[in-house]
């Protein structure tokens, strides 16, 4: 009996071991492969007071103005929230604002800013007190970079090619926090920029602030190709 209880015993704890390695095993992977990957995405030091900035449009109903967000920033934050979520567990997804409703303490905070500056202020704000370190200008339907001037292109009334930029560095409004700006020359170009972000923007050899300009192609049905990249730039901000 006791050689029994002894064989019962020792193969309870090989699964005891076992199942712990294991756990061990996929907490590192998810770790290595999951969250530090995302962390190098945003740089940011945690979420808790990450607040996310959409464009504000606003439509007429009739009875009153009603604010709306753009398509192009839907679409780009749904490419980058899994990158978020994976990153910080403690995100607050309810924390998505509208840039004209946008808290004036929150302009200090972590920002993600979608959307370029005619019609989100935040990004205005932040692009205009970040001007002496920018490489580029945005501005005449244009987005120029160190002299030479970037835009999307249209035919039969539909953008089929469109860039946009990313911009990753401390918020110049409060430099213990950061700020990522994703922008482009049209909505698509917004898309393409946040595609670029979602996709490379853990890569090793990228500096913590950098401005990144894009360009991607655009399908019939709105699709955004994979971008590549046209103009980057360290920032020393």
């Amino acid at each position: 009996m006791d050689s029994i209880a002894e064989a019962v015993g020792s193969q309870v704890l090989s699964a005891v071991v076992a199942a712990l390695l294991t756990s061990i095993a996929g907490l590192a992977r998810w770790l290595f492969v999951r969250r530090l990957p995302a962390r190098r995405t945003w740089r940011y030091t945690g979420a808790s007071e990450l607040s996310v900035v959409l464009d504000t449009a606003h439509v007429d109903t009739g009875r009153y103005q009603r604010p709306v967000a753009g398509l192009g920033q839907i679409r780009a934050l749904s490419l980058l929230i899994p990158s978020l979520t994976h990153a910080y567990r403690e995100l607050d997804l309810e924390k998505v604002r509208l840039s004209a409703h946008l808290p004036g303490h929150e302009m200090e905070h972590d920002l993600l800013v979608l959307g370029g500056s005619k019609n989100n202020e935040v990004a205005r704000r932040l692009l205009a007190a970040m001007t002496e370190s920018l490489p580029f200008r945005l501005g005449g339907g244009e987005i120029t970079w160190d002299g030479t001037a970037y835009r999307g292109e249209a035919a039969d009334g539909e953008v089929t090619r469109d860039c946009g930029y990313v911009v990753r560095a401390p918020n110049p409004l409060n430099r213990s926090r950061r700020v990522v700006l994703i922008g482009g020359w049209s909505t698509y170009g917004t898309v393409a920029a946040a595609r670029w972000l979602a996709e490379e923007g853990a890569d090793h050899s990228l500096a913590a602030d950098i401005a990144v300009l894009v360009e991607a192609s655009v399908l019939r049905d709105g699709h955004v190709s994979a971008p590549h990249v046209l103009r980057q730039a360290d920032l020393h901000v």
